[in-house]
């Protein structure tokens, strides 16, 4: 009888242990491991070309980690992995020399033209968007018109960029958003002094 309420115990401890850590991760080690930086060139162009930012930062962080000088085995470059070739005619596009693809602005400013473009093409289609974002264009339409499937590499890509997108709506809110910010979660404010001490802790003063 006493190992039966021992192990009643440890159960009940272990749900609501586990259930904390659900409830609160999102606030304390959620921009540990979600982070956001270049918050205002994400903001300015997001809202240039209609996109939700969320969905870009999601992008961002599926392609590079948010690290600007990423380089895929392909030659894709920076936070949003753009290729060179595709750059220049982004650039030709907009009206300007081809930039600096390492360089947070011009990659976002870049990603996010082509991101409008997509999601113009495929009515806001958020797998198609990701497919042909991936995968290219021409694997997106012909999995659009049920010709061919999708790579597997790309079939990822488009799962992660969602459930980001769904991590960074958890962690951040509408962050971009003053009339939202001002409504967040208070469970969040309480928690910003533990969160901000953790990352310290974690990550030094960088």
């Amino acid at each position: 009888m006493r190992r039966l309420v021992k192990f009643i115990i440890v159960i009940v401890v272990t749900v609501v242990i586990l259930g904390g850590f659900y409830f609160f991760f999102p606030h304390i080690w959620g921009e540990l491991l979600y982070p956001l930086d270049y918050k205002d060139s994400i903001k300015k162009y997001s809202e240039e070309r209609g996109l939700r930012p969320n969905f870009v930062a999601a992008v961002i962080y599926t392609e590079s980690r948010f690290n600007p000088k990423s380089v895929s085995s392909v030659g894709a470059v920076g936070l949003m992995q753009i290729m060179p070739g595709t750059a220049d005619s982004i650039a030709s596009e907009i009206g300007e020399k081809t930039g600096d693809l390492t360089d947070p602005e011009t990659s976002i400013k870049y990603g996010t033209w082509y991101l409008k473009g997509l999601s113009d093409k495929y009515g806001g289609n958020t797998d198609l968007i990701c497919a042909a974002y991936n995968a290219g264009v021409g694997r997106a339409d012909k999995f659009k018109d049920g010709v061919t499937g999708l790579p597997s590499e790309t079939t990822f890509f488009i799962q992660k960029v969602k459930n980001t997108e769904i991590m960074y709506d958890k962690i951040y809110d509408s962050w971009y958003s003053q009339s939202q910010s001002e409504k967040k979660n208070p469970v969040a404010i309480g928690f910003s002094n533990i969160s901000d001490y953790v990352k310290k802790l974690i990550l030094g003063n960088r």
